[in-house]
């Protein structure tokens, strides 16, 4: 499925939620949220029965959108996790409704290829939730280290830094042996290893 663009909804994740959702009930937006621009939710399916008499088969999946917005339009790509969207900041509390995987794969809903990428999604998105986590417990002080060395700008080299607090700025240390503040992302802080 290609990009939708439609003029700017009151609502960005009230129109996603109803979007996910059938008036049948069939399809179900159990629990959703933004991160960034990007919308993830937990949507509960009901497949009927082939035969008649034949119990209805109940499981949910994530939805992942990538939103953009700009000129009173908004745009958005719709997946879910059997895709591996490269989008991967799904809040534990969602990932939490899914169903098993192994529970998918029983029920024939998801093989191959579909099973292995979702997989990988869930534990990229367990990975950023733990990393996150340990993030926010670093404070002014705290010496971390990397596994590889980072170059910057100016051809500064470190894979040793130390936090530092500067107002309203995150992720700001000093390399070791330098005197300059730089800023790491969040891939080199889930890398990072916090020393004694």
């Amino acid at each position: 499925m290609g990009t939708m663009c439609m003029p700017m909804p009151v609502d960005r994740k009230a129109y996603l939620d109803d979007n996910y959702s059938s008036g049948s009930g069939s399809h179900v937006v159990l629990k959703s949220s933004f991160v960034g621009s990007t919308y993830y939710a937990a949507v509960q399916i009901t497949k009927q029965g082939e035969t008649e008499g034949e119990a209805p088969v109940v499981f949910t999946i994530a939805a992942v959108t990538k939103t953009s917005s700009a000129q009173g339009e908004f745009c958005y790509k719709s997946m879910d996790e059997t895709m591996g969207p490269v989008q991967s900041q799904c809040p534990p509390s969602i990932l939490k409704l899914l169903t098993p995987l192994d529970e998918l794969e029983r029920l024939g809903l998801v093989t191959g290829d579909s099973l292995k990428w979702a997989g990988e999604w869930r534990e990229r998105c367990r990975k950023h939730a733990e990393g996150k986590k340990r993030r926010a417990r670093l404070k002014e002080g705290d010496r971390i280290k990397l596994p590889y060395k980072v170059r910057f700008v100016g051809g500064l080299e470190a894979d040793t830094f130390t936090k530092v607090n500067l107002p309203r700025r995150r992720n700001v240390f000093r390399p070791e042996g330098g005197s300059s503040f730089v800023r790491l992302t969040s891939q080199h802080l889930d890398d990072a290893e916090l020393l004694a």
